[in-house]
């Protein structure tokens, strides 16, 4: 999983896509968005820990991700299941 340094509001901190989730963990993009968006967390925490960006597809088109921070991908994947879930929630 890439994790980058990315600005969020006024600090930088260590994010991943929503992309970089959905590969590591064998999921459909679409169904991590979906996760995302289901979360039943704050606005405070949502607004602080998910930010809606984009990418360019192999077709050339603009589409929906989400760059989160470590407690947004945290609170995310324990959520999951599997094997590398159950690694990630183990340690």
């Amino acid at each position: 999983m890439l994790v980058e340094i990315t600005k969020v509001g006024r600090e930088e901190r260590p994010c991943v896509t929503s992309l970089d989730v959905a590969q590591t963990f064998g999921k459909s993009h679409q169904h991590v968005l979906r996760d995302v968006r289901s979360l039943e967390c704050s606005d405070e925490f949502r607004l602080s820990n998910f930010g809606q960006s984009s990418y360019v597809n192999a077709q050339g088109k603009n589409q929906p991700m989400v760059v989160m921070t470590r407690d947004g991908f945290t609170l995310l994947v324990m959520g999951y299941n599997g094997k590398l879930a159950m690694k990630f929630k183990e340690a």
